[in-house]
């Protein structure tokens, strides 16, 4: 199996003396959708700036496509084409006065042609269906159009890796349905896309690699079906079984014919429930 990204004993400790990382050594599979969860303070948006090399391990090491990362500029600027990151809140982010100047900035410093710079904008912004938005101010969007502009800006860049930091936080249920079609999307176009959450349905159902972090430690990793069958391990880390589990476990004690592993979305418990009951809630 390929890794696009992975790290080796990782150890971060901020000025403040709090220590966010602690000997993280984890992969993820080129190609794949990975989701990393943990209660707050667990050390995944820390895990996630050190990805794309805006903080430099203290100890231990990051690898990006099987070579260690180097933190001189030209090769940050080298991974940061590649591994695009969107943050978490949008306003810590957006910096440009208009729209069209946020999303076209990183192609423009790029030296690229004015033309490919064009190109690439007016796909970022159809891509996020936020052509409309291409003359507005920034500063009057809503939150969720921030994310969205910040989203294009990453994706102008047309990186090989993008990583969300909590992207549905605040977001109504339609525009988290929006965004993880879109996710799918730019997953079948090839891209590695790696999240963090605190949604254990939506790590569960979506995700093919899960990776479990605690106090800045790697508690587990796995395919969902794997990490959540340890009922014990997710509920001593703070995270709930996603409620498919719950409701398949449930099934079991009353003597359901099921079969182990779970389904992985509601359609597919549907299907396996008994005719009657699912021709009374399945349609």
């Amino acid at each position: 199996m390929s890794y696009v990204l992975a790290t080796e004993g990782l150890d971060y400790t901020y000025p403040n003396g709090t220590q966010a990382l602690k000997g993280v050594s984890l992969k993820i599979p080129k190609g794949s959708k990975a989701a990393i969860l943990g209660p707050n303070g667990a050390g995944k948006s820390t895990l996630f700036l050190h990805f794309n090399g805006i903080l430099k391990p203290q100890r231990g090491k990051v690898i990006y496509e099987g070579k260690e990362l180097r933190y001189d500029r030209t090769s940050l600027l080298n991974l940061r084409q590649k591994v695009g990151i969107v943050f978490q809140d949008p306003d810590t982010q957006l910096f440009s006065a208009s729209v069209i100047q946020e999303v076209s900035f990183g192609p423009f410093n790029l030296g690229l042609p004015e033309a490919e710079v064009k190109r690439r904008v007016e796909k970022a912004l159809a891509l996020t269906g936020i052509e409309d938005l291409a003359d507005k101010p920034t500063h009057f969007l809503s939150y969720g159009q921030k994310k969205r502009v910040c989203l294009a800006a990453v994706l102008a860049m047309e990186p090989e890796v993008l990583i969300l930091d909590e992207p549905t936080a605040y977001l109504d249920p339609q525009l988290v349905r929006q965004l993880i079609d879109f996710l799918e999307e730019l997953h079948r176009q090839g891209r590695t896309v790696i999240l963090s959450t605190h949604d254990v349905d939506l790590a569960y159902t979506w995700a093919d690699q899960v990776f479990i972090l605690k106090a800045g430690k790697l508690v587990t990793s796995g395919r969902p079906e794997e990490v959540f069958a340890d009922r014990k391990l997710v509920e001593e880390v703070g995270l709930a079984l996603p409620w498919i589990w719950e409701v398949y476990q449930r099934l079991k004690e009353l003597g359901w014919p099921v079969e182990a592993p779970p389904p992985r979305s509601k359609e597919e418990l549907l299907r396996e429930l008994p005719c009657p009951i699912y021709q009374k809630i399945g349609r």
